[in-house]
């Protein structure tokens, strides 16, 4: 859905040996003609100490759908953390599809890092994601997800957050 403003808080455990995380999104969508723009800020607070964040800028086009699913591209700055984890930019493919149940709003997709400005081996990750967005009020509403990524970050999380259309 675009034209919105989500805030969003995100419980994220680790798998196979990795640290969990408290995550703070903010995201915003705005349709322009066919294209829907997507900005998404995140902030991670790692459970054995630490912040990482990063942002991410997707386009996709309305007209560039089928059976539902939309594809997207974008662009992302992993802001970096400490002296062990530098910044980097990195490339995002995806697809969304979502539909109407009862008076809310389903949707899932998935996503994937392609190219990297990394020093070194690049760092792979592809996240799919489900969720569910309640009308509570004229232009709010309460949104449910889950996630779960894996490649070289595993990682899977709950999340509940707020989100204002206009």
């Amino acid at each position: 859905a675009a034209n919105f403003v989500q805030v969003e808080q995100e419980n994220v455990s680790g798998r196979k040996g990795a640290d969990g995380s408290s995550v703070t999104y903010t995201r915003f969508g705005k349709d322009i003609g066919n294209y829907t723009l997507g900005v998404q800020s995140r902030t991670a607070r790692f459970d054995a100490g630490g912040i990482a964040s990063s942002l991410e800028t997707t386009v996709s086009n309305k007209n560039v759908s089928a059976f539902g699913i939309t594809p997207f591209v974008g662009v992302a700055r992993d802001f970096g953390g400490d002296a062990t984890h530098a910044a980097y930019s990195y490339g995002l493919v995806g697809a969304t599809a979502g539909t109407q149940v009862g008076k809310g709003f389903a949707y899932a997709g998935l996503k994937t890092r392609v190219g990297s400005t990394e020093d070194g081996a690049r760092t792979k990750q592809t996240v799919s994601y489900i969720g569910y967005s309640y009308p509570v009020a004229k232009d709010t509403s309460v949104n449910v997800g889950a996630s779960r990524s894996g490649q070289d970050i595993k990682e899977k999380g709950v999340s509940v957050g707020l989100a204002f259309g206009f």
